[in-house]
């Protein structure tokens, strides 16, 4: 039985749930029966982790594939291997509330330590319906409950809904799980200092830290178990820490980050496969390469096939942390923002931004008093485009001021990806703030392969990995360059650059025009991938670009002296090109004033109710990649609410209304408020991503 009367469960719970609670997967037989002993070995596993407690039977142990008895008894086993030693709680949502009571009764007499329900799904589509099956619950058990907030079970709660359902005596808090950032933050904000609220992902910590709001428990999710041993147990040190105050992003990044990006990676790659569903399939394969029981999954839902444990398990074995993890090289400075993250200090890097490839280090120092964004450090007598050796990589980072980006071009790299990658781990090492890898004369896969393998050699590093194609690689019987976003992708690069090798006067848009190029950077927007136009590019080209709006415009020639590319770099020259870009980034020249641009309608407010929310996505001090990416996502996971994006550039405004109206979404308002921000109101649209 539980250590608390029912009147006391509140207490109870702002007392003993904190810190790192894990979700149960429930393990199969061959025969796919309930596999008790790999339970119990499961639970004495993650105990060894250090976490606090455990659910079983959530939306993750297949609930909805167990018979009664079969939910019975896995709590039996769950609350027999925990009392004692661990908390535990139970799901025990049901269509039918005589057996969600059934169920709840049968976990309290076992000596379960807390419930959790959601939505009964198929008919449950309104608050008033939840709250009246909560509290039915609520009235009949004398055991703490934790709601459950998720799409998976067809219905989302508004935190003005679940702050209803805390003011249920018995009902201590939710797991807010509706993936909606802007959802999440409301609820810890209205109803976190009187329930429990607890969001089931580190990107929570940052923002309560920013905003003024304490989580004290992650309840619950799989990432103990699938990131950590119980010699390496990083994750709930992390947790642990963060829960109680003690936010260190940096034992994060070290630690943590990369195993993050594999699973986020694997996570929307399974629910997006089949259509929203859980990735119950991939968490359990990913558990029986941490040695955990498995036995994969009931049906309707389908085991991963054979390429894919294969794959997964190339991706994960790597990354497994040990008690001794690798050192990583002592960096005395930290980098400037990416070009999607929101820099904390003065450096403002939205919009198009400006890169200078330069020589040597008086073009460098040249280059930073012009004004340049990004300092590019490459060779230009090295075959077609060759790297600057690695002392004048180091220096020029010692010498440019912190806030401001250096990077490295390898130039075009052979096909052996071992020598690549350790070229990109020296730019790792470097401090570089990115490295771009180029190909020419290579096939498709040859290019992947080599992508991969940078990406590998970069994992414990700040730099990031750019792929780069060649708008004339036609002219070489090189890679086609319209394949640089799916490259990009499948390589999982930061972003990537489109140059020219040519050296006979034609520039970029003389091999792909501005349309095209255009659909490139946009597509690319979508997925977060940031964007580089380079190649013989000039002044009078500018329009072209700003229309176009990537999130680098990289020069040479059109900042050196004499206008050539052969002369050197000129502080004025460069701060000339700068202020012709800020011009078009201001919206003080508008590219688009001779009618060659597209113009986007405001749409009427449609008339009727809404039925969704309104969440709000700011796009201050980041790239349109970033803003674009992330209006994306909002609309995925919720296609019901209005969206407010924050602007103050104005080719990212631009490009905001245009990536709106060619997605179907409707422009409701775009307000423009004092000191350059524009506030853009958008309705999705039934055919929107």
């Amino acid at each position: 039985m539980a250590g608390y009367q029912k009147h006391e469960a509140q207490d109870w719970a702002w007392e003993n749930l904190r810190g790192q609670w894990s979700t149960l997967v429930t393990p199969f037989t061959p025969d796919k029966s309930f596999d008790e002993e790999g339970m119990r070995r499961n639970i004495r596993y993650i105990q060894s982790l250090g976490t606090r407690g455990a659910g079983c039977t959530w939306a993750m142990g297949e609930f909805w594939s167990l018979t009664f008895d079969e939910r019975k008894h896995v709590m039996s086993t769950v609350a027999g291997e925990s009392i004692g030693k661990w908390l535990s709680g139970a799901h025990v949502t049901h269509t039918s509330t005589r057996e969600m009571l059934a169920l709840a009764g049968h976990a309290e007499q076992v000596g379960i330590d807390l419930l959790m329900v959601a939505p009964p799904y198929m008919v449950a589509k309104t608050e008033d319906q939840v709250f009246e099956y909560v509290k039915l619950l609520a009235d009949n058990t004398n055991l703490a409950i934790m709601f459950y907030n998720s799409p998976q079970f067809g219905f989302i709660m508004s935190p003005q809904g679940l702050n209803r359902l805390c003011q249920i005596p018995n009902v201590v808090g939710v797991k807010e799980a509706s993936f909606n950032q802007q959802t999440s933050i409301e609820t810890h904000l209205l109803v976190g200092k009187k329930a429990i609220i607890s969001t089931p992902d580190e990107w929570i910590f940052p923002k309560a830290q920013e905003l003024g709001f304490h989580q004290q428990v992650m309840f619950a999710n799989t990432s103990d178990w699938r990131f950590d041993t119980p010699e390496a147990n990083y994750y709930v040190q992390f947790i642990d820490r963060a829960t109680n105050g003690d936010l260190d992003l940096d034992f994060y990044n070290t630690h943590l980050k990369d195993l993050k990006a594999l699973s986020d990676k694997w996570w929307g790659g399974t629910v997006k496969k089949y259509n929203g569903v859980i990735p119950t399939t991939m968490c359990k394969h990913w558990g029986e390469l941490m040695g955990m029981a498995g036995g994969g999954v009931r049906y309707p839902l389908i085991d991963l096939t054979r390429d894919e444990k294969a794959e997964l398990e190339r991706e994960l074995t790597p990354l497994i942390p040990h008690p001794e993890p690798a050192k990583v090289p002592a960096r005395s400075r930290s980098h400037a923002a990416w070009l999607n993250e929101k820099s904390h200090r003065e450096v403002d890097f939205s919009g198009m931004m400006l890169l200078v490839s330069v020589q040597n280090m008086e073009e460098a120092l040249e280059a930073d008093r012009g004004g340049a964004d990004i300092i590019d450090v490459k060779n230009l007598q090295e075959a077609l485009v060759g790297s600057g050796h690695p002392d004048l990589v180091e220096a020029v980072r010692e010498r440019i001021p912190e806030e401001k980006h250096v990077s490295v071009t390898l130039g075009v790299v052979p096909n052996q990806a071992g020598t690549v990658a350790m070229a990109v781990r020296a730019a790792g090492m470097l401090d570089a703030t990115s490295v771009k890898v180029g190909f020419c004369e290579t096939d498709y896969g040859s290019a992947l392969e080599v992508l991969k393998e940078s990406r590998r050699a970069l994992r414990g590093f700040d730099t990031k990995l750019i792929g780069s194609l060649f708008a004339d690689n036609q002219l070489f019987g090189g890679l086609e360059p319209r394949q640089m976003v799916k490259l990009a992708r499948e390589s999982e690069c930061d972003g990537f650059l489109i140059d020219t090798l040519t050296k006979d006067g034609r520039n970029l848009f003389d091999f792909i025009p501005e349309p095209e190029l255009r659909e490139m950077v946009m597509e690319a927007k979508e997925y977060g991938l940031s964007t580089a136009l380079s190649g013989h590019l000039r002044l009078s080209d500018l329009d072209e670009l700003a229309r176009i709006n990537p999130d680098i415009v990289g020069v040479r020639g059109a900042v050196c002296r004499s206008g050539e590319r052969e002369a050197a770099v000129a502080a004025e020259a460069v701060a000339h090109f700068k202020r012709e870009l800020d011009l078009r980034k201001t919206g003080i020249i508008d590219p688009r004033a001779n009618g060659n641009g597209h113009s986007n309608g405001i749409a009427a407010a449609p008339s009727g109710a809404h039925a969704g929310g309104w969440a709000v996505v700011d796009g201050r001090g980041k790239n349109c990649a970033g803003v674009i990416a992330a209006l994306s996502r909002q609309i995925d996971n919720d296609s019901d609410s209005f969206v407010e994006a924050i602007l103050h550039d104005a080719l990212n405004i631009y490009d905001v209304l245009y990536w709106a109206e060619q997605a179907g979404h409707k422009l409701i308002t775009q307000r423009r408020e004092d000191g350059g921000l524009v506030r853009v109101l958008i309705q999705p649209g039934s055919n929107g991503r």
